[in-house]
């Protein structure tokens, strides 16, 4: 870690134990919270995964559900923001300007002139200082938030109203995130059925994903997308394999290749470019609402287990993603276009082409494009 990140934690949580000092929130019970009967509800998640965002979907669903269908507005990151436009389950997105004290101001500002009934501080994997003190000055209320007390700090009394419950390390083992994200909020009775991520496209998104297949695929043939990288290096399969699925593939499918390259993808595609035989085109620097309308359009994606997979299965892409470390019953996300296949012990230098290859053919003839 770097200085300047250590000082700027160090100082973060000074204030936060500084502000929970002079703080004084009265606790409420469940029935005390519910009686509120909230018609807006403000959810606070800025943290910046991209995958996190889209499996705390379902949470986004159960509230509409569960709550008789309040305002949602949402508190998310910047590179998170585009995710959540146009979404069914969310009314409004605020975004969170990380290192931008005037923006971040501005948000707050927004946020208060809604006057939300009810926030929810919805952190599951660590204890959010920045926000719990975004739920304290959203002036709602009634605010409730995921208990501190794993993580050691035994500071959301001073926050919320009410402390939700979070899993034990053993059931939180044999849990997907999906899942993970609900388990709070059932203390408030809210819940859903439903565990599938949700990513909407608009309409100017899916002009642009028909321009560029128009541009780039012929009628008739298949549509593979491909993206060979992966935010966390430790998730990449080598791009040279993914490279030698495609040029399998293209022997036994006519197909049109798309390589999607990231803002970090750069030697990823450079050696998938290498090692590819197959002719095919790059869709790189455009928002993720286009990228999502032309995955949705696909008649495969093929992935690593990254923020790609996981906007492919929220759209209803046929998707086959690789997982190597990360243990897919724990993140992948829960829908059923998504086919997963996982290197053996978690090394991805042991996973054969040859049987993603044929993973691919079946998926492939699992579902027709959705769109």
């Amino acid at each position: 870690m770097g200085v300047i990140k250590t000082i700027e934690r160090k100082g973060k949580r000074f204030l936060v134990r500084a502000a929970s000092r002079l703080v004084k929130t009265p606790p409420l019970t469940v029935e005390e919270v519910l009686a509120v009967r909230p018609r807006r509800v403000l959810v606070v998640r800025q943290q910046n995964q991209m995958g996190d965002m889209l499996l705390a979907t379902p949470a986004y669903r159960a509230i509409k559900e569960s709550l008789g269908a309040p305002e949602v507005g949402v508190v998310s990151a910047r590179i998170n923001r585009d995710v959540l436009l146009n979404h069914p389950y969310v009314d409004r997105v605020f975004t969170y300007h990380n290192r931008d004290p005037l923006g971040a101001a501005r948000m707050i500002r927004d946020i208060r002139r809604e006057k939300y009934d009810l926030a929810i501080v919805l952190h599951t994997v660590s204890f959010s200082f920045t926000s719990a003190l975004i739920g304290l000055l959203s002036g709602a209320r009634v605010r409730v938030g995921s208990t501190s007390d794993p993580f050691g700090h035994g500071l959301g009394g001073a926050f919320y109203h009410l402390e939700l419950p979070l899993p034990s390390k053993e059931e939180l083992s044999k849990m997907n995130e999906a899942e993970h994200n609900l388990y709070p909020l059932r203390a408030l009775r809210i819940d859903t059925a439903d565990l599938s991520p949700v990513m909407a496209v608009s309409d100017e998104n899916a002009r642009f994903a028909r321009d560029f297949v128009e541009r780039t695929a012929k009628t008739g043939r298949k549509r593979i997308v491909v993206h060979p990288g992966a935010g966390k290096t430790e998730n990449v399969w080598p791009p040279e394999r993914f490279a030698e699925v495609a040029n399998r593939l293209g022997e036994r499918v006519e197909a049109d290749f798309c390589v999607v390259k990231g803002p970090r993808d750069e030697r990823h595609v450079e050696e998938f470019k290498r090692a590819a035989k197959v002719p095919f085109t790059i869709l790189e620097g455009r928002p993720i609402g286009d990228v999502a309308a032309v995955l949705r359009g696909a008649d495969l994606v093929l992935c690593n287990d990254t923020g790609i997979m996981h906007v492919a299965c929220a759209v209803g892409a046929n998707t086959l993603a690789v997982f190597g470390p990360t243990d897919p019953s724990r993140w992948a996300p829960r829908c059923p276009n998504l086919t997963v296949i996982r290197a053996q012990n978690g090394d991805l230098s042991s996973l054969d082409p040859d049987a993603v290859v044929e993973r691919a053919m079946d998926a492939i003839a699992i579902m027709p494009p959705a769109g």
